[in-house]
């Protein structure tokens, strides 16, 4: 059979259309199994340090609580499996400063024990196949400082847990943390300083309303109620501002637990009757058990500034007995204590035997140091602690001021061992109506201090002023002349 010449040209068309369909068919395997092996291994996991800030300031962006004024800086510290990026507001108040600082420490080694816990139980299980890799996690807080005209100044911390899951970082967690501070003193503030002692109630009618009108049944978590009821655990979570007050719902309290925390507002006018109009700086609720701290021998240099510090952030004063030849080296601790609301009493000048010397050098022991604290402090001393505990009648009246002994001897000059001494304190079966001695000098008290003062308020215990003690637990103010104890 033979071919013409155009049969043969037909041939060659078709042969070459069936060669660019094989080769556009191979074009496109290739491509879907190149798409197919992209999405296989592509995620949207960040891979450095550059996809990691940018994932942390997408986080951030939309973690903002509320309007807030303060300056602002970010910090970034990119790591794998842990990462932490952190956009805290600057605070001129270096107490509060501090305060911030230890609680983002205190929050980033809590989330860090936790993803190693959690990478420790996955990588039990993968282990064993040989696919253990493990999950990126990052750790997002936000800050903010919001200043009042009513004497108060909020710390607002907002953190949220990240992981991955499925190829993409998942926001696994969030919560918001509050606290309050006096723009006088420094000290942390609890909401009867700030409240009506009924707040509570009000709060509770208004948001029972507020989330009912505005929520449908489905969207409220199972329970809710329970978390807008007046009991003492619900509404310590705010912030305080010139318009009202920001109230924060725990995640999964009063909403689905994926709309994380919640916060709704109350306004001043609203507040009206329970939001007290001057906060009251010094609150004592006498039915409650409370205990006077008292440190001798200051000003202590440093170790005495760990202490006003610890004092200062958990909302405590205590009563400092200073010799007066040491105020003039450490003037700026004796004036701080002073500031903060703490009682500062007379030690004499340089912690003589008082039943030795004769009545001129005694009363020079004396005013000389009742001097140089009013010098510094603005006021004379109001308490006398005789050096040594060891006093008699005349010293007593020549002091002109109440005298005051101690219940609780904790040795820290003898231990020097802050351990030991808050173990031997808080092994006290009831420390209620008590003087606790400790000396200001030592960094073992310092460190004492740091772990006894937070348990006291854990525990219960309002920490006061030796003449708020005695007010308290006597019912009469403090007489000049005699001598307490406080068993």
């Amino acid at each position: 059979m033979s071919y013409n010449r155009e049969d043969t040209v037909k041939f060659k068309k078709t042969e070459k259309r069936r060669m660019i369909m094989l080769l556009i068919f191979i074009l496109v395997l290739i491509s879907t199994c190149i798409i197919g092996i992209c999405a296989c291994i592509s995620t949207n996991v960040y891979q450095d340090e550059d996809e990691f800030r940018q994932y942390a300031d997408s986080c951030l962006d939309v973690y903002e609580i509320t309007d807030s004024q303060s300056s602002r800086t970010v910090s970034y510290e990119y790591g794998t499996p842990i990462s932490y990026a952190v956009d805290y507001a600057v605070c001129e108040n270096r107490y509060i400063a501090s305060f911030e600082e230890e609680k983002l420490n205190e929050i980033k080694a809590s989330f860090s024990e936790a993803s190693e816990a959690a990478e420790t139980v996955r990588k039990n299980t993968y282990d064993q196949n040989g696919e253990y890799r493990p999950l990126e996690r990052a750790l997002i807080v936000r800050t903010d400082i919001y200043e009042s005209d009513s004497g108060i100044t909020n710390l607002a911390i907002y953190e949220s847990h990240n992981v991955e899951n499925g190829k993409k970082m998942q926001e696994a967690g969030t919560a918001v943390y509050t606290y309050q501070f006096s723009q006088e003193t420094g000290l942390s503030m609890v909401p009867q300083q700030i409240f009506d002692e009924n707040y509570r109630e009000k709060c509770s009618e208004y948001f029972t309303d507020y989330f009912t009108r505005n929520y449908k049944d489905e969207e409220l978590a199972e329970g809710w109620q329970k978390y807008v009821s007046a009991s003492e655990e619900n509404y310590n979570k705010y912030v305080v501002t010139d318009s009202g007050v920001t109230f924060f719902f725990d995640e999964g309290t009063v909403l689905d637990r994926s709309q994380g925390v919640v916060h709704a507002g109350i306004s001043e006018m609203e507040m009206s009757g329970f939001l007290r109009e001057e906060i009251i700086e010094r609150y004592i609720d006498p039915s409650r058990p409370m205990v006077a701290i008292t440190y001798d021998d200051g000003p202590g240099g440093e170790c005495e500034r760990r202490i006003i510090d610890c004092l200062r952030k958990n909302g405590a004063v205590a009563t400092f007995f200073y010799l007066g030849s040491r105020v003039g080296s450490n003037p700026e601790n004796a004036k701080a204590a002073y500031d903060m609301g703490c009682e500062i009493g007379n030690h004499t000048w340089g912690h003589p035997i008082l039943t030795k010397l004769n009545e001129s050098d005694l009363k020079k022991q004396l005013a000389d140091t009742n001097e140089i604290i009013k010098s510094v402090c603005g006021d004379y001393p109001t308490l006398f602690r005789p050096s040594y505990g060891i006093t008699n009648d005349k010293i007593n009246s020549i002091s002109g001021m109440p005298v005051i002994m101690w219940s609780v001897d904790t040795l820290d000059w003898k231990k020097r061992d802050g351990r030991k001494v808050f173990e031997y304190v808080s092994g006290m079966k009831d420390l209620d109506g008590k003087i606790i001695l400790m000396h200001s000098i030592y960094d073992s008290t310092a460190d004492a201090t740091e772990l006894l003062v937070p348990w006291l308020r854990e525990n219960g215990y309002q920490m006061v002023t030796v003449s708020e003690l005695i007010r308290y637990k006597q019912g009469a103010e403090p007489q000049a002349g005699s001598v307490y104890r406080l068993f």
